[in-house]
């Protein structure tokens, strides 16, 4: 083999190496399937990420599917971890904002870690009565800001996880159902 032969030979290797780890690496960031129901809440959701500088698509890549189905009475929506349910028995596919609303807070759960939070309205709220969806519309910029200024990367989630843990902090985590009303 000349040295030319063996540059080439050496280049195809490099060229193919190359190739096949992108390919492998291509799962990594894959965006979730979305049922067409809840694409125009998803997006939007996607778009206040990029406005913010979120890399949201880490985030995301554990998420499999964003399904419009049934769900049982009394809920919302749910984050099964790697799948997040809006029931379609609760909120009509023409309610664009109720289903933009409970996706931000299931998308909150799965994506972005958030547990409850019950001080004030809040997206994050683990009940959410009918009647009050419309102060939710209408309070809508101020509460989306509230709801991504709360965004940590995964690494600073991990140290303060750690810093928690260090301090011996109880904390309820891994509430993943919006509730319609409160139960009796």
């Amino acid at each position: 083999m000349t040295q030319d032969q063996k540059t080439i030979s050496s280049i195809i290797v490099i060229v193919f190496t190359f190739i096949i780890s992108i390919g492998s690496c291509s799962h990594m960031f894959k965006q979730p399937y979305v049922d067409p129901v809840l694409k125009p809440a998803f997006d939007e959701w996607v778009n206040q990420c990029e406005l913010r500088d979120i890399k949201y698509k880490k985030d995301v890549v554990s998420i499999d599917s964003i399904l419009y189905a049934p769900l049982e009475e009394g809920y919302w929506g749910q984050c099964f971890g790697n799948k997040i349910i809006i029931n379609e028995y609760a909120i009509s596919p023409i309610d664009s904002f109720t289903l933009k609303l409970v996706l931000f807070h299931e998308l909150g759960h799965c994506a972005f870690k958030y547990d409850h939070f019950e001080w004030g309205e809040d997206i994050m709220n683990s009940v959410l009565p009918e009647e009050k969806i419309i102060m939710y519309q209408y309070f809508w910029v101020i509460l989306e800001d509230q709801y991504f200024i709360r965004y940590l990367t995964k690494k600073e989630r991990r140290k303060l996880q750690k810093r928690l843990e260090k301090q011996d902090c109880f904390c309820i985590l891994d509430e993943d159902k919006l509730q319609v009303k409160e139960s009796n």
